[in-house]
């Protein structure tokens, strides 16, 4: 069952409800009813915020496949996972805006690289 799923996930991941709430920007009574199975029909945007926030994906809630934990505490994973998840919890026309948005700072990427002088600060 999905539910046993998440809640194995939740558990490897270490993260308490509190933690999931402050990252996916779900209230935590939401996340408790989920867990403890009072939520039958959870939105799909909710299940799928939770499970990034993890470290999972929707596939991973597949109890026939082998779920894998994508098990990395940096800074930077962190930082990639709460835009993937306040992406998903934006109506579609906020999530074409910020699409937009990051194909344009990819496309000024070089002109960022020499403003910020990346370069040197990687050497």
């Amino acid at each position: 069952m999905w539910l046993d799923v998440l809640k194995d996930m939740k558990k490897k991941s270490g993260k308490t409800a509190k933690e999931i709430s402050a990252l996916t920007g779900i209230p935590k009574s939401t996340i408790d009813k989920l867990f403890s199975g009072q939520t039958k029909e959870p939105y799909l945007s909710m299940v799928r915020s939770i499970v990034y926030c993890l470290g999972y994906t929707l596939d991973d809630l597949d109890d026939t496949r082998k779920s894998i934990i994508y098990t990395t505490n940096s800074e930077d994973d962190t930082q990639k996972k709460k835009l993937i998840s306040n992406y998903d919890l934006l109506n579609e026309n906020a999530q074409h805006t910020l699409v937009e948005y990051s194909d344009f700072m990819v496309s000024k990427r070089d002109n960022l690289k020499d403003d910020y002088n990346c370069d040197k600060m990687n050497a």
